[in-house]
């Protein structure tokens, strides 16, 4: 079963990147997430408002992968607070269609004309302190995992991230640094990527998949890496 899975997300990967870049940022134990074109190379709005339900979960770790308390604070950005050494966050922008004239945030059923439909779930996952455990999928979905410690990297320096679903890894996923696709993942789910700026590091895939529930012919599901390296 694993080899159909694996060419259908080679034929119908996405475009490496959600259309708008997620990345977190942190000051003292408060944690705001922001989406739009900051760290990207593509032209737009540097943060790009969203709705209080963007955001359906987080998980704030610490390095022996265990839960800690995070309270959340707004939604509008989101922000919260919480000692973590990797934060986890889990967004969806619902349904989407094309049709002749527009692109709508409805499901095909409410769109008449509808050309295409998707459905969009992205996740962001900063790590900010190392530890083995960050090297196996924190993610049930697409997960974005560096393989050895990234903090030990500098500038000019690769470093190979592993691309999995539900734990297994995907093979011929596009992987996109700072919005700029550099390569696709290998039969064991691998790419190296060379870290070209010191600061935020946002490293990204999605691929596209069938969807049968009658409100979007496909899922997108993304997923960004994110951490800190000097400047």
């Amino acid at each position: 079963m694993r080899l159909p899975l694996l060419l259908l997300l080679t034929a119908c990967a996405a475009a490496p990147a959600a259309a708008h870049d997620l990345w977190l940022e942190k000051e003292g134990k408060r944690w705001t997430l922001y989406q739009g074109h900051r760290h990207g190379s593509h032209a737009g709005a540097e943060t790009i408002a969203y709705g209080g339900s963007f955001v359906g979960g987080a998980r704030c770790l610490d390095a022996r992968g265990d839960r800690r308390p995070l309270a959340v604070l707004g939604a509008s950005p989101w922000s919260a607070s919480g000692d973590c050494a990797a934060l986890l966050v889990e967004v969806s922008s619902g349904y989407w269609s094309k049709t002749p004239w527009e692109t709508k945030n409805l499901p095909k059923s409410q769109a008449p004309g509808a050309l295409k439909s998707w459905l969009s779930r992205d996740g962001v996952k900063h790590v900010e302190r190392w530890s083995p455990v960050f090297a196996e999928p924190l993610d049930a979905d697409l997960d974005v995992a560096p393989t050895a410690d990234p903090f030990a990297l500098k500038t000019g320096d690769k470093l190979v991230v592993r691309v999995t679903r539900e734990g297994k890894p995907l093979a011929g996923v596009p992987v996109a640094y700072r919005g700029e696709t550099r390569g696709a993942t290998d039969l064991d789910g691998r790419v190296a990527i060379r870290l070209r700026h010191g600061g935020l590091q946002l490293i990204s895939a999605s691929v596209e998949l069938p969807l049968k529930d009658g409100k979007a012919d496909v899922e997108i599901l993304a997923a960004t890496l994110q951490f800190e390296l000097p400047r």
